[in-house]
């Protein structure tokens, strides 16, 4: 059987006759920047996450930048990253004038150990973004208590846990702003490219409104230096489509990481990921690591039709782009383990019980495994 890692088009045609609905609208309005649907969504949004204010912007790596420009975060300041995440958090650092300083992660969940926080801070740090990795919060508990004893602010990428929660609060409410992206593979994804900016502090997230409309105040009157970052209404009228549904998504993408455990759990060359204590996960990616085979197994699943992802093959630190120039990078051995380790398998609300069968039955089939 072929079981695709991701099929957006089967998301497509849940939602496709309200779409369809909600386009032609937008065609006979041509409201397409902002207008009537990203502001619907923009209120929808934030009452979701049971935050005040919502800003659209273009897509998740402009939402890291923008946040990182409203907390005016100034040349040579320094911001703790987890090694182990997309390279957009750590790159937006960057493109906002601040230095990446890079924090190792916990093994048992991969995301940011609040413990090397504290480690890496300096008289330089300003603030910390913490990532909630393939749809677990990270210890906001355990990171935002550090984050306070230093006044440091503490920014939420939330970009891969839309609907996730800790000790029953959503994430996107325990930092100073959390930043989201719906790049269409996410759990609340639009058919392009799409971000937002939430936070309790209205002030700060209209900064970013701002700041993300070339700084203009009013028509031709700008205040601030400001860039074009504008969730467009097209984008807009998907995510108005499928948010009333993420619930329910959500739901099912659990159902599905259970599926997985019961089937693999047993196997011991197959390391599930653990939640962290009162985490509510949302597996925006279902990931396993497998120390020494994780290539043989993809290419063996890939030859049986099974398709898989790496998220991520490279702990940031190592990148490239993201070398120190004044030294050798640090020595982060959980992150760059993972590296190697990490396969994700296909996790999506309309997967079917049948196709997570084969998949499990396919790992349990790979020579090594122990589960034949």
């Amino acid at each position: 059987m072929n079981v695709p890692f991701f099929d957006l088009s089967r998301a497509a045609a849940r939602i496709a006759p309200e779409l369809d609905e909600r386009w032609r609208g937008l065609l006979e309005r041509t409201a397409f920047v902002g207008g009537p649907e990203v502001a619907e969504f923009e209120r929808a949004f934030a009452d979701y996450l049971g935050t005040t204010a919502c800003a659209g912007v273009a897509n998740g790596t402009d939402a890291l930048v923008l946040a990182l420009r409203a907390l005016d975060l100034a040349p040579g300041d320094e911001v703790i990253v987890p090694a182990f995440t997309f390279v957009a958090t750590a790159s937006a650092v960057v493109m906002a004038g601040g230095r990446p300083v890079f924090a190792d992660v916990e093994a048992a969940t991969l995301n940011l150990d609040a413990e090397e926080v504290e480690r890496r801070r300096t008289e330089r740090t300003v603030g910390v973004i913490g990532v909630h990795l393939y749809g677990r919060p990270f210890d906001v508990e355990g990171v935002g208590e550090v984050c306070r004893r230093y006044g440091l602010w503490l920014v939420e990428d939330a970009a891969q846990a839309h609907g996730a929660s800790s000790h029953g609060r959503r994430v996107g409410r325990f930092g100073d702003l959390a930043t989201w992206s719906f790049y269409p593979s996410k759990n609340l994804g639009a058919f392009g490219d799409g971000g937002a900016v939430t936070g309790e502090d209205r002030d700060r997230v209209e900064k970013v409104r701002l700041l993300a409309n070339h700084g203009r105040a009013e028509h031709y009157h700008h205040v601030v230096v400001g860039t074009n970052s504008r969730l467009d209404g097209l984008q807009a009228a998907v995510l108005n489509c499928r948010l009333p549904r993420l619930e329910r998504d959500n739901e099912r993408r659990r159902e599905i990481a259970c599926h997985y455990h019961r089937g693999l759990s047993d196997l011991p060359g197959i390391r599930l990921l653990e939640d962290p204590d009162g985490a509510l996960s949302v597996y925006h990616q279902m990931t396993i690591r497998v120390p020494g085979r994780r290539h043989e197994l993809r290419e063996f699943l890939a030859s049986r039709g099974i398709g898989t992802g790496v998220h991520y093959p490279e702990a940031l630190h190592r990148q490239p782009a993201l070398l120190p120039e004044d030294g050798e990078p640090p020595v982060l051995p959980v992150a760059e383990a993972a590296g190697g380790e990490v396969l994700c398998l296909p996790v999506f609300p309309e997967l079917e019980d049948r196709e997570v069968d084969a998949v499990i039955a396919e790992i349990r089939a790979f020579p090594g495994s122990t589960g034949a």
